[in-house]
């Protein structure tokens, strides 16, 4: 599986070192979403499957160049392997996404902690939640 969703820090707009792998090892095929539930864990949002399909997570669709070794790296920035002892915050997870009159199955970093007392985004898009908190904060 070479489709990869993001919808926080991995997103090319996202001003990160680790965004600059997908513009440069990865071509954009479209935007979507994933009905899914997005919580503001810090510094970086946390997605959660929503199986009422009653909220969505917006972000976009890449297909990777070289799987193999971006979910390496990925996979090391998500904390997801042998160097992280303790219960991977993340699991990476094949879903549909929707994208248009498309459905498609793409890899997503997915929220593997306990989400109770964390924020929600509501408009399921964290860039645009993290503009809003930063204007307010001013």
């Amino acid at each position: 599986m070479n489709l990869l969703f993001v919808y926080g820090t991995l997103l090319p707009e996202y001003k990160h070192s680790i965004s600059d792998l997908l513009k440069n090892k990865a071509d954009f095929i479209d935007e979507g979403f994933i009905y899914a539930k997005l919580y503001d864990i810090g510094d970086y949002p946390g997605l959660v499957i929503d199986k009422s399909f009653e909220n969505k997570v917006y972000g976009k669709i890449f297909q990777l160049h070289d799987p193999e070794s971006i979910f390496q790296i990925l996979d090391d920035y998500e904390g997801i392997n042998e160097k992280f002892p303790e219960e991977n915050e993340y699991i990476r997870s094949i879903v549909k996404v929707f994208s248009g009159v498309r459905e498609l199955e793409a890899n997503v970093y997915i929220y593997n902690k306990e989400v109770a007392n964390l924020p929600l985004i509501t408009s399921g898009q964290y860039l645009t939640y993290l503009k809003n908190k930063e204007n307010a904060g001013k």
